[in-house]
C-alpha cells in the first residue's frame, strides 16, 4: 500500500462520514449503510471509488477498530 492510496482511502471514509454514510468491515467484505436521503448515484459512486481502494480501506478501518 503506498500512502498515496492510503490518503485516498481515508479521504474516501472521510466524505463517507460527512455524507453520514457508514463503512464497515469483517477484514474481508465491505459493507456500507447509507440513509435513503443520500441520491442513489451518489451512493453508487462512494461505492465504486471505495471498491477501488478496497484493501486501503479495510486496513484503515481495522487499524481504527483495534484502538
Amino acid at each position: 500500500m503506498t500512502d498515496a492510496r492510503n490518503q485516498v482511502a481515508a479521504f474516501l471514509l472521510h466524505e463517507a462520514r460527512a455524507l453520514d454514510i457508514r463503512v464497515g468491515t469483517n477484514g474481508e467484505e465491505l459493507v456500507m449503510l447509507a440513509p435513503m436521503k443520500i441520491p442513489r448515484e451518489t451512493r453508487r459512486a462512494l461505492e465504486t471509488a471505495i471498491e477501488g481502494y478496497r484493501q486501503e480501506v479495510i486496513a484503515l478501518i481495522m487499524a481504527e477498530n483495534a484502538k
